[in-house]
């Protein structure tokens, strides 16, 4: 059956020239079963619908047909087109991948009642439904930064980081410390009276020595914190906090944000489309 093979379809959009023209004959199924505008949905197009989605929900498949049609009449009044060489290079691709040439695919097709026209012609109008129709919504979208930063934060893991300069002393420098501190509560001023070059860190809550931790998490940036163990007294500089994002790429983000809005946009045009449309079921 065709049916399995219509999921296999990969197609481009708009970008080619003719390659291979087809010569066959019409639809062999041309009832009439809905009409968009005056256009009409034919029963081969409910049927290679069904091939196409495979699906067998008739309704449902109508349903999607009147959207595509909607979509592609008014991609027309915008000038879009499906270029002849992408639509042969799309059937070409669907007997390659079923191992098939296009004669075996015609003959297929005929066994559903269907022809190469039918699904070049299907083709076209999906092409242009699913995909072309972002060249036009494009024009008018935009991913802010802001937007970006709230997506980066929703969807990836963000670690704060403090950035500290840190003296390490002997406990039995105590008393040269404390009269340092008495002349100056400059950082880098007490490093040379004391004649010590800080280490710089870059650290996540937890990672320093707990009563040095403590205090550099309440510090405010810029400000001088101290923490004693057994054997050591620390000094500390909160340098700056900053925070590390672990996740997809911005690009990636930036590119996910702006199909969601296509794909929003796109909903949005589909129903204003309706609203202004005439649309006839034929029982």
């Amino acid at each position: 059956m065709v049916g399995k093979n219509f999921k296999k379809i990969s197609c481009g959009v708009l970008l080619f020239t003719a390659l291979i023209t087809f010569s066959f004959g019409g639809s062999l199924l041309d009832r009439v079963v809905a009409s968009v505008n005056g256009e009409a949905i034919l029963e081969s197009d409910i049927k290679l619908g069904m091939l196409f989605y495979n699906s067998k929900n008739k309704d449902e498949i109508l349903s999607r047909l009147v959207d595509v049609w909607l979509i592609n009449q008014f991609a027309q009044g915008k000038g879009l087109a499906v270029q002849e060489e992408l639509l042969d290079q799309s059937i070409i691709r669907i007997a390659q991948t079923n191992g098939m040439s296009l004669e075996d695919l015609q003959k297929e097709l005929q066994s559903e009642g269907l022809t190469l026209k039918d699904l070049r012609e299907f083709l076209r109008r999906e092409i242009i439904f699913s995909q072309g129709i972002y060249a036009v919504l494009i024009k008018d979208i935009n991913v802010s930064q802001v937007e970006l930063a709230l997506e980066k934060h929703r969807t990836g893991e963000v670690s704060v980081r403090r950035v500290v300069d840190v003296l390490t002393l002997e406990k039995r420098d105590g008393e040269k410390v404390l009269k340092t501190l008495e002349r100056t509560r400059d950082f880098e001023e007490i490093a040379r009276l004391l004649g010590l070059k800080p280490e710089r860190l870059s650290v996540r809550k937890g990672e320093l020595l707990d009563s040095l931790d403590e205090e550099v998490w309440k510090a405010k940036v810029g400000e001088l914190v101290f923490a004693e163990d057994k054997d050591q007294i620390y000094l500390a500089k909160v340098v700056e906090v900053k925070e590390e994002y672990q996740g997809k790429s911005l690009e990636e983000l930036r590119e996910e944000i702006l199909m969601q809005k296509l794909r929003d946009r796109k909903k949005e045009l589909i129903e204003n489309l309706k609203r202004r449309s005439f649309i006839k079921v034929v029982e």
